[in-house]
């Protein structure tokens, strides 16, 4: 009996990144139901494929510059282990899931040498460690289209599927239960109030303002947040901000939830009828979930970055920096997506 294709995707870097990556995996299925479809990610974007119905194996591996230096040295000889476990599963195919010249992710794929690497030229036409390399033009396109050429060469084709996300189960019911408790039998709408660029934050004023005349309207707010403190030069978050707006609003129709774990926003995003959030991890999160959304976007891209196949309104000002928004502008999209 013939073995079935192995299929090994790489992808390395941001949450958003790696969601933007499911409709292939998706894709891969519907065309080789047999086949041992797995990716490589990092520890810390691991959740977002975790529960993926369409992997049989998820690879992860721990970035040493997110460890502190003692343990370093045990996060490289687990890279080595990892790389055996790799080479023996002699994969077919390896897919280097980014949208250009994918450096990093040649850095596994070179150690696997019986497989054909698939992947993008750069802008300067280096092609170096690809089997198959493919060109980049600059037609415009969302992350996931130009992701999803790189499927050509193993027959797929046409328009990509949704993303997709399945938050861990017991999460997901604490999550619930947490909110249950918190706001009774309504579904909250949750506003996320972190953006790693600055161009993409609003303020507190806005925020302020914009839950008291949701919770007047008889509307449940699920606050989150990037925990931490903002000067935090490993991972800044949003502590700080989230108490000067908890205590400003002073409402029980106003719940906070810091989520320090991966898994917790996934699920604390699932429990909720929809969101409001910048354009960033939490939004993509939101958007696999198929959750209603109105996006906060400044510098950002809109054509590549908006969410993908689900029910979203952009708001972008002309100044292209999210704090020019105004509260009635909100207000009126919430409106629009939430129908009251």
């Amino acid at each position: 009996m013939k073995r079935p294709k192995h299929i090994l995707l790489i992808r390395r870097d941001n949450i958003g990144d790696l969601v933007c990556t499911t409709p292939l995996f998706s894709a891969l299925r519907a065309r080789y139901p047999d086949a041992y479809i797995a990716v490589l990610t990092n520890t810390y974007c691991a959740p977002v494929v975790a529960h993926n119905p369409h992997l049989d194996h998820v690879f992860v591996y721990a970035k040493a510059k997110h460890l502190p230096r003692a343990e370093r040295p045990a996060a490289y000889w687990a890279r080595v282990r990892l790389i055996q476990e790799l080479r023996r599963m002699q994969f077919d195919d390896v897919i280097l899931a980014a949208a250009s010249y994918y450096a990093r992710g040649l850095e596994f794929a070179r150690w696997l040498p019986r497989s054909r690497v698939i992947g993008f030229v750069s802008e300067q036409g280096n092609k170096r460690g690809l089997d198959v390399a493919l060109p980049r033009d600059a037609a415009p396109r969302h992350e996931v289209e130009d992701l999803f050429q790189l499927l050509a060469p193993l027959d797929i084709h046409g328009a990509p599927p949704a993303t997709t996300l399945i938050p861990e189960p017991t999460s997901a019911m604490r999550a619930h239960d947490i909110v249950r408790n918190a706001l009774g039998g309504t579904q909250p709408i949750a506003i996320h109030i972190s953006a790693r660029l600055p161009s993409n934050r609003w303020h507190l004023e806005g925020y302020v303002s914009l839950i008291r005349a949701l919770t007047l309207r008889g509307h449940k707010i699920l606050l989150l947040w990037s925990p931490g403190e903002p000067n935090d030069p490993m991972h800044p978050g949003d502590d700080a901000l989230a108490g000067e707006i908890e205590k400003s609003v002073a409402n029980p129709a106003l719940f906070s939830l810091p989520t320090r774990e991966l898994p917790t926003l996934i699920a604390a995003l699932g429990a909720c009828r929809g969101a409001i959030l910048s354009d960033g991890g939490a939004m993509h999160i939101a958007a696999a979930l198929q959750k209603p959304l109105i996006c906060f976007f400044g510098q950002s891209d809109t054509n590549r970055w908006r969410p993908w196949k689900c029910p979203h309104i952009l708001l972008q000002p002309s100044s292209r920096n999210v704090a020019d928004l105004t509260v009635e502008e909100v207000l009126d999209a919430v409106g629009r997506q939430f129908q009251w």
